[in-house]
């Protein structure tokens, strides 16, 4: 009977814990309408993700530069920030980039008849970097999330 108990324990030891993962955006680019989502992995745990949470955000992140939607593309990549020494990744993170859609050339005024006329207005669906940051923390203040989590998305954020 002992010997049952020490293989159960062993082997729940050893399948490691399902833990929610949230995705969070680590970057992108307006140009070529793309948004990488990302969520933190860690040795022996089996992560539990929200794709629709992802592409929530990445959908909320492509409006802001004038686009109407984005869908995951390109696979995942995962990266190891930390390996103990077996070599087994004990930190890490997993990216998923997601390509906006819509024609972001509808958003946009039209071209002046002059190449050297500059625009003076301010394109609609467009804010100023300090406005998006602001929108962004915003949007992370509402999370419920450990302050570990919250101080690293703030430094992204920060960062952009």
């Amino acid at each position: 009977m002992c010997r049952v108990a020490i293989v159960l324990l062993s082997v729940l030891a050893l399948s490691g814990c399902s833990v929610n993962k949230p995705f969070y955006a680590t970057g992108g680019s307006r140009a070529d309408g793309t948004v990488d989502m990302a969520y933190d992995t860690a040795y022996l745990e089996a992560p539990v993700v929200s794709h629709s949470q992802a592409k929530n955000i990445a959908v909320q992140k492509c409006r802001v530069w004038g686009y109407k939607d984005a869908e995951p593309f390109g696979g995942q990549v995962e990266n190891c920030y930390q390996r103990n020494g077996y070599g087994n990744c004990l930190r890490g993170q997993v990216i998923v980039k997601y390509q906006c859609l819509g024609n972001l050339e509808a958003v946009r005024p039209t071209a002046p008849s002059s190449p050297q006329t500059p625009i003076s207005a301010p394109i609609p669906a467009q804010m100023s970097k300090e406005q998006y940051k602001q929108m962004q923390i915003e949007e992370l203040m509402k999370k419920n999330i450990p302050y570990e989590e919250y101080a690293r998305q703030y430094d992204s954020i920060m960062a952009q």
